[in-house]
């Protein structure tokens, strides 16, 4: 059996690719409870993430994904271990604007139109010299021309295109993003499966991609991290070896089947 530090070693190897680290995940526990109620939902995860790289991530529901994206967000504290984004303590990078966060609501404020609603961050937080950035970053999410719509007024898909959109204001240099197409039907979620990527090559941006769609986890991602649950735990890494850029017809080659039937069994096995 590899013992953790072999693990972490790979693990980082296998992530990073030499680049330096966007984010580093360290023997990290989460706790949540207290006395007989404690419940364990993260065990020693130790993964290191390259700057730019895109990481899906899945496993069984409980698992701990969504814990660890909100860990690395200073949503979470940690009962153990240790998490540096770009360097700093969550905290630190959350107070920088290092990250920003994609949930699987889109939780526009009905009220403000698109333009109005991606530009909140710099409202609330200071930044009034990316105001402009607001206009550039709708057309980014091909969202021209829909400027002035309220959230009433845009399907679903639109609005989660307005809430890509806002979490890039701030230009952060990680994107969290929590099964942010997960409500959307299968049409509307394929076409953002694209656009992400899209705008994934052209901001340069660090991914972190929580999913419960194996096609779209191996669609998406560089690698895809697999947690085990009942405590949450690091599986196995998985390497997408499937070229970019990607279009929806890769997905009936036979690597993506391959990669896909890999994953399931692994799943199978949690």
């Amino acid at each position: 059996m590899m013992n953790h530090a072999a693990r972490r070693s790979t693990l980082s190897l296998a992530l990073t690719n030499e680049k330096p680290s966007a984010v580093s995940i360290s023997n990290v526990d989460v706790r949540f409870g207290s006395g007989s109620g404690v419940v364990q939902a993260l065990s020693d995860i130790s993964v290191d993430i390259a700057q730019g790289a895109l990481i899906t991530m899945i496993g069984p529901s409980g698992c701990g994904k969504s814990t660890l994206l909100r860990a690395v967000a200073d949503l979470v504290p940690l009962s153990g271990g240790d998490i540096t984004v770009l360097g700093k303590t969550p905290e630190e990078a959350r107070r920088r604007r290092t990250f920003s966060f994609v949930f699987q609501d889109a939780t526009l404020l009905p009220w403000r139109s698109a333009i109005d609603n991606v530009r909140l961050p710099l409202e609330v937080g200071g930044g009034s010299h990316h105001q402009d950035d607001a206009q550039a970053l709708l057309e980014l999410v091909g969202l021209k021309g829909r400027e002035n719509a309220l959230p009433g007024e845009l399907s679903g898909g639109m609005r989660q295109r307005v809430s890509i959109a806002r979490a890039l204001i701030t230009r952060p240099e990680i994107l969290l993003m929590d099964e942010p197409f997960g409500a959307l039907d299968e049409i509307t979620r394929d076409k953002l499966n694209e656009e992400l990527l899209r705008i994934w090559k052209e901001t340069g941006t660090t991914i972190m991609f929580v999913t419960h769609s194996i096609p779209e986890a191996v669609f998406l991602g560089q690698q895809v991290l697999v947690m085990s649950a009942h405590p949450g735990r690091v599986k196995e890494l998985v390497t997408v070896d499937l070229p970019f850029p990607r279009h929806l017809a890769v997905r009936d080659t036979m690597e993506f089947v391959n990669i896909s039937a890999r994953l399931r069994r692994l799943l199978e096995e949690c």
